[in-house]
């Protein structure tokens, strides 16, 4: 993991096993390798049994874990604590629901449960994470690059999106603290007669796809995805996780080294003439550039996911599947298709249905692995390319207004 992530946060979410072992080992002079055998009985402490979303934190608690006196004070000074509230829940007519989420600072960002539709993946629940508070890429398809780049998140804003999604997911019956600000608990699941619902589903995939360039805030993702997939703390599956980006390809070494996460590359386009047009990325990092760095960085076994946004009359022909089908022929993948959302150029719409099918249909007849990435959440806002639009992220009323701010 990388080691030049500040250090000094008082939250114990900004950090992964190496990390913490480092700052106790500053603190105490123990030495790295026990210093992280510390941190694994902390973290599995803190957030192995985080069933509460709050675990006893003090001396004597930790001394309850197994945790020595030498190592007790460093970690009673960090604070286990979510540090995110949730503001507003939007939930949509399929199942989707949009948090807006406010840091200790103000910031504002957007999480998005998806569960899957009935099938064989109806077990599935989704989570979109953000990485930063707006975006600096301004793509031309997508609300968050319009309004810019706040800052980045920290590694434990990261993981706190998962920590309060999966108490709404998980727990439903537990009445809700001020930190899920719910208003009323969701019905037994145990009741006679009573279907399961995908809100109640425990978060089983998780995709860094909310707002925000994750390679832009890319030591912080990985430390977050450490984390989360650390055996001692939350145990997820790296192959659940994907990690989303426009084509930073400066940085694919940095993440292949960095996680066995999956890595998904949006290109939306078939050539650079269009792809400049809508994704600034592109005239610094062009197509051909972009595939010799991933051809370059990907691992032996590995695979990436393409996600080709289509948009009516655009990159949307036969022709330009072809384009596209030649363009990811060397790679070793799969192409998710997807139907523009709305978003800030009124000019970028989705096609008719019968064009996205015969887009999907020519790339299959050209042996390439393609699906159509069905919209989800578009009527609250919460669809790919739609988080954080102007109207939802209004100024905040004073704290002893608990009423929504957010508008779908």
């Amino acid at each position: 993991m990388p080691a030049s992530l500040h250090t000094a946060s008082s939250s114990l979410a900004d950090h992964d096993a190496d990390s913490l072992a480092r700052h106790l080992d500053a603190a105490t002079g123990c030495g790295v390798a026990r210093g992280k055998r510390a941190a694994e009985r902390a973290f599995r402490h803190a957030f192995a049994n985080d069933a509460s979303g709050g675990a006893r934190w003090s001396d004597g608690a930790l001394a309850e874990a197994g945790i020595g006196a030498w190592a007790r004070p460093t970690l009673v000074a960090l604070s286990p604590r979510i540090g995110l509230t949730v503001h507003d829940r939007a939930p949509s007519s399929d199942g989707t629901v949009r948090l807006l989420l406010q840091a200790q600072d103000g910031g504002l960002i957007e999480s998005v449960i998806i569960p899957a539709e009935e099938g064989r993946d109806a077990l599935r629940t989704t989570l979109c994470l953000s990485s930063q508070v707006g975006c600096a890429r301004a793509c031309r398809f997508c609300e968050t690059g319009d309004h810019g780049l706040t800052r980045h998140l920290t590694p434990g804003e990261i993981v706190d999106q998962y920590r309060l999604v999966q108490r709404i997911c998980s727990d439903p019956d537990r009445p809700m603290d001020a930190r899920v600000d719910a208003p009323r608990p969701l019905p037994p699941a145990d009741r006679p007669g009573h279907r399961r619902r995908a809100a109640e589903r425990p978060v089983s995939n998780i995709v860094f796809m909310g707002m925000g360039e994750p390679f832009d805030n890319l030591e912080a993702v990985l430390r977050s995805v450490e984390l989360l997939t650390d055996p001692h703390a939350f145990g997820f599956a790296p192959t659940r996780i994907t990690v989303s980006t426009v084509g930073v390809a400066d940085k694919l070494t940095t993440f292949f080294a960095g996680t066995r996460a999956e890595l998904a590359i949006s290109l939306n386009a078939p050539d650079d003439a269009r792809r400049d047009h809508i994704m600034p990325i592109n005239r610094r990092f062009d197509l051909a550039a972009l595939r010799d760095a991933l051809l370059a960085a990907m691992p032996a076994g590995r695979r990436v996911l393409f996600q080709y946004a289509l948009f009516d009359g655009f990159n949307d022909s036969l022709a330009d599947a072809e384009l596209l089908a030649d363009y990811v022929a060397p790679v070793r993948c799969r192409v998710n298709v997807i139907p523009a959302n709305p978003g800030p150029d009124p000019s970028l719409v989705a096609p008719p249905p019968e064009r996205v099918d015969a887009f999907v249909a020519h790339l299959r007849a050209r042996g390439v692995t393609a699906l159509v990435r069905r919209p989800r959440g578009r009527d609250i806002g919460g669809a790919c390319g739609q988080l954080a639009g102007r109207a939802r992220l209004v100024t905040l009323r004073s704290p002893g207004d608990r009423s929504p701010q957010a508008s779908s």
